[in-house]
């Protein structure tokens, strides 16, 4: 993806700022890098997110909202996070394209955004309250994050596709492994988007069931907490129906499409007011299972929002019109 690396290494001559942004197509409106209590920083994210009016992601804190996120052999207790540490200090915005068609979609440059981060380790080991965030500077890797929404031309407006890179800043730092990174993850509200689905070939969706102690449920409201119930496939998708695969032209949903298999979860999570639910697409590939050299490694999601039909068309369209080169396997 020889375009995203070249908006890339333009981020280092572009100034960081405080600034917030803000895209909207009228379908999709997100805001980024909004400040963040307690420290009143701001977090280069995702912070809020917007489908036809409804806010569907909420501000939240450093680990949540909409970002990615990498993780080495130590898992949880080795986290470089998009967002911030588990203490809320957010990452560092080290340069930002505010206008940026990278993706090479055909879509206006006003319909994309691109934001350098030094990530900070998020460092949660357990949800006990533990937290080792707070260890002195930034974490020793570059994360760019792009963000392209659909012009309803090249682009449905249905559709958000985001490329997600790191890299490590030399050889000394650990090396991050795939298949614990999240790319991306999302806090949604679990009031509006409360049934979660998942989908096998990206085009046909079932219900992802999860525990409710006694039983099992496809309703993230009734599942146990924090708890991640995790399938194989190349979509997840949180919707507004109970009934959305008998009546898949109902409804609104918010979908992540992988061009390659992987896996998918979702889990239930307080949030602050809000409760939240979890969704992510993992980073699997068993042939390159760690980053291990000093290049950009670079994946791209697609968001698709509207009713499951609607998804479905969205990563149908995706599929027979990006760039063969956009889905290199990272």
């Amino acid at each position: 993806m020889k375009h995203i690396f070249l908006s890339v290494a333009l981020l280092a001559s572009v100034a960081a700022s405080a600034q917030e942004f803000e895209k909207d197509n009228g379908v999709i409106r997100i805001k980024l890098n909004e400040a963040i209590a307690p420290y009143g920083t701001n977090s280069p994210m995702i912070t809020n997110m917007w489908i036809a009016g409804r806010k569907v992601v909420p501000h939240d804190n450093a680990g949540a909202d909409f970002q990615m996120t990498s993780r080495s052999s130590q898992g949880n207790n080795y986290n470089p996070t998009q967002g911030g540490d588990c203490a809320g200090r957010t990452s560092v915005l080290t340069g930002s394209i505010p206008n940026w068609n990278g993706a090479q979609l055909g879509t206006p440059a006003s319909n994309g955004i691109l934001l350098g981060i030094d990530p900070l380790l998020y460092d949660e080991p357990g949800l006990s309250g533990t937290c080792n965030g707070g260890q002195p500077g930034v974490a020793p890797y570059d994360m760019a994050f792009g963000v392209t929404l659909g012009d309803g031309i090249a682009v449905p407006r249905e559709a958000m596709v985001v490329d997600m890179s790191i890299r490590k800043d030399g050889p000394a730092s650990p090396d991050l492994v795939k298949a614990l990174s999240e790319l991306p993850v999302a806090f949604v509200d679990a009031n509006f988007l409360r049934y979660a689905y998942y989908s096998v070939d990206g085009v046909n969706f079932q219900q992802l069931l999860g525990s409710t102690g006694p039983s099992v449920s496809h309703d993230i409201k009734q599942w146990v907490w924090n708890d991640n119930f995790e399938r194989s496939g190349h979509a997840i998708a949180l919707c507004d129906r109970a009934d959305a695969v008998e009546q898949p032209a109902q409804g609104t949903c918010m979908a992540f499409y992988a061009h390659e298999f992987t896996r998918v979860y979702a889990s239930r999570r307080q949030g602050s007011p809000t409760e939240l639910a979890l969704m992510s697409v993992l980073g699997d590939n068993s042939a390159a299972p760690t980053i291990s050299d000093t290049q950009w490694h670079t994946a791209r999601r697609l968001v698709a929002v509207g009713s499951l039909s609607t998804v479905a068309a969205v990563i149908g369209h995706a599929e027979q019109n990006y760039p063969a080169s956009g889905w290199a396997r990272w």
